[in-house]
């Protein structure tokens, strides 16, 4: 039996529109598979291929010094640094580090019968600070199994500072009713203007302990009979990220 034609015109319409929704859902479905399937890989992250980041990192100056280069343990011999930190990881437990940052170590003297440099004049205070910019690499083991994350790690330092500056600051009480003056010479003649260092760092995510050994005297070459300051800096770092 034929069905008139406006009768099947409404017919298809009526079948167009129960479809339009299912239409909509696979279409939907569709999209979201392609979204899941993705495959491109973030190359950038705490626990990629690329990990970029500041830190900064605060030590305390330790080990032996030579006789007449005694300093006074403490804050007032310190190294203060701030840098710059990339990471190459090469396997999930090997990795590179590159670092490029500026440094103040202060070493303060030790005011005794000893002292020798840079002069044996006493003072009631007195020390001496190397401004330096520093580059160093770090092979880093990580140690644990993480997520995108930086996780436990050693790292083994390796490297060289060129000092941009140096200072010698003395405090003294030159006559009764004065309270102090304080005298700054700048452009040390007798501080070497590079240095080389090893050490290692122990580190779990952000924070870590780090140990560097200096391996280059901290006088020049025309004042090697001069004793030695002590060549050892413990400290904190934390990352910024």
């Amino acid at each position: 039996m034929r069905l008139p034609k406006k009768l099947a015109g409404v017919i298809l319409a009526a079948a167009g529109l129960a479809t339009l929704p299912q239409l909509a859902a696979a279409q939907q479905v569709l999209v979201q598979a392609n979204v899941a399937d993705d495959t491109v890989k973030t190359m950038f992250g705490a626990n990629r291929s690329y990990f970029g980041h500041l830190y900064a990192g605060y030590g305390l100056v330790a080990g032996p010094a030579g006789t007449g280069a005694g300093v006074r343990y403490g804050v007032g011999s310190s190294d203060l640094r701030v840098g710059g930190r990339l990471k190459f990881r090469f396997t999930q437990t090997l990795a590179l580090n590159l670092d490029l940052g500026y440094s103040y170590i202060r070493y303060e003297l030790a005011q005794n019968g000893q002292k020798i440099v840079p002069t044996p004049d006493l003072h009631r205070r007195e020390s001496l600070g190397l401004h330096q910019l520093y580059s160093e690499a770090s092979l880093r083991l990580n140690a644990g199994r993480r997520g995108n994350t930086i996780g436990n790690y050693l790292d083994l330092l390796a490297g060289g500072g060129w000092v941009v500056g140096t200072n010698r600051v003395t405090e003294d009480e030159p006559a009764p009713g004065i309270r102090s003056v304080q005298t700054t010479e700048r452009g040390l003649p007798y501080l070497r203007r590079w240095t080389g260092s090893v050490g290692a760092r122990l580190g779990a995510d952000r924070y870590a302990l780090v140990g560097r050994y200096r391996l280059t005297p901290v006088f020049g070459s025309s004042y090697a009979n001069w004793p030695e300051l002590p060549r050892l800096v413990l400290g904190l770092e934390i990352g910024l990220f």
